[in-house]
């Protein structure tokens, strides 16, 4: 059973899930007031990408402190940058990555409100499949590839 369950949440995020979010200008001339856009799991040179952007924020123990001074600062300095994340994994390829990316980031920054930009966001982080990496690397970490072999008493 556990099997199938696996397949078949695996076919789920290999087709993608459908957001809606507020059309360009140009679709609503002819009546299109939203689009979906097909989010699926961001591959792994978009998640290298992601993790740097990620990084240069420099998110730390800002969040800790409830001044709304701070807030305001932190949610400046990473408006942003967060809105780019969204777009890379929201593109997945590396040419239209590089093309489309500040184009989109900057499209969901005037068309989207913050709550959708953070469902977007949540939604790559559960599609991402960082717990497989993780289990990747525990796994290299404990097979010790590097390390001498003890081969003479």
């Amino acid at each position: 059973m556990e099997d199938v369950e696996i397949k078949t949440v695996d076919t789920i995020l290999d087709k993608g899930v459908r957001v809606p979010i507020p059309a360009p200008f140009l679709f609503r001339v002819f009546g299109i007031r939203t689009i979906a856009l097909v989010v699926r799991r961001p591959v792994m040179g978009n998640m290298l990408r992601i993790s740097g952007m990620y990084l240069k924020m420099g998110i730390g123990d800002e969040l800790k402190e409830q001044d709304m001074n701070n807030w305001i600062a932190l949610f400046r300095r990473t408006a942003k940058p967060a809105s780019r994340i969204v777009a890379i994994g929201i593109l997945r390829g590396r040419v239209s990555g590089w093309l489309f990316c500040r184009p989109l980031a900057w499209w969901l920054r005037w068309h989207t409100d913050s709550r959708q930009l953070s469902e977007l966001a949540a939604l790559l982080v559960a599609l991402s499949g960082v717990q497989d990496f993780m289990n990747t690397i525990t796994f290299l970490r404990e097979m010790k590839i590097t390390s001498p072999a003890n081969v003479s008493q």
